[in-house]
Order: structure tokens, then sequence, then C-alpha cells
């Protein structure tokens, strides 16, 4: 992963997982286990930036493509670029709070399930935050 190109979002914009239909590929299906297994470890512990990414990614553990497979490579990527990101909280600055949240209802082809998610920061660090189907 030391060549690994730059990425600044834990999925490309717009990417959508779907399901895959045919049989098992249990060769693909045991790695792609062990990489999604060893990133909700991550997330839950450490990368909690990655949660709406692998949780998406996670639903297909039972049958995933080639392409499930590349985008968890592409969360790995992600973690590799942000590697030196870290939160911040600015003593100096005036006590301030921020709160966003965002929903979307139709934008799982497979399932139309609702995602939301939101996020509260106080001086310019957020310190809450949720995703979620």
């Amino acid at each position: 992963m030391e060549n690994a190109k730059p990425i600044l979002t834990s999925l490309p914009t717009g990417y959508y997982p779907t399901k895959t239909s045919g049989l098992v590929n249990t060769a693909l299906q045991n790695h792609f286990q062990k990489v999604i297994g060893s990133l909700l470890y991550l997330m839950l512990g450490t990368q909690p930036d990655i949660s709406f990414a692998v949780t998406q990614l996670a639903h297909y553990i039972a049958n995933p493509s080639q392409d499930h497979l590349n985008r968890v490579y592409y969360i790995c990527n992600y973690l590799v670029s942000t590697q030196n990101y870290a939160l911040v909280y600015k003593g100096d600055s005036k006590l301030r709070v921020y709160a966003c949240i965002d929903s979307n209802w139709t934008s799982n082809p497979d399932n139309h399930k609702l995602q939301i998610g939101y996020y509260v920061m106080i001086t310019r660090g957020v310190f809450s935050w949720v995703s979620k189907t």
C-alpha cells in the first residue's frame, strides 16, 4: 500500500454497491470477509470516518463480487491517504456548536432503505456522528 494513489473519500461519489448474481466464488468470498472484518475492527476502534463505506459493503459479505473487493481496496487506499489526519480541538476559539444532518430515501437501488447521518462539531472538531441505514 506504499504506492497507493491518494484518495480523499472512503468511497467514490455516487457509488452504490449492487447484489451479485450467480454462484459464490469462495476464494473471493474468504478474502473479502477477511478484509471487511479487519476494516470493521479498525472502524470501531480508531476510524469512524469509514463506517458508512464499510457497513455498506459488509451487506454483501455472503456473495461479494470483484467490484465489491475493489471498493474495499479503495477504502484501504483512503486509509493510507489519510493516515496523518487527526481531530484537532482548538482551545483558543470561542465555544461554538455546529450540527448537520442529512438523509436520503432512494439512493440505494437494491432496497430503497432510508440512509441518515449527522455530525456535531464543537470548536471546529467533530465529537459526535452517526451514519446508518
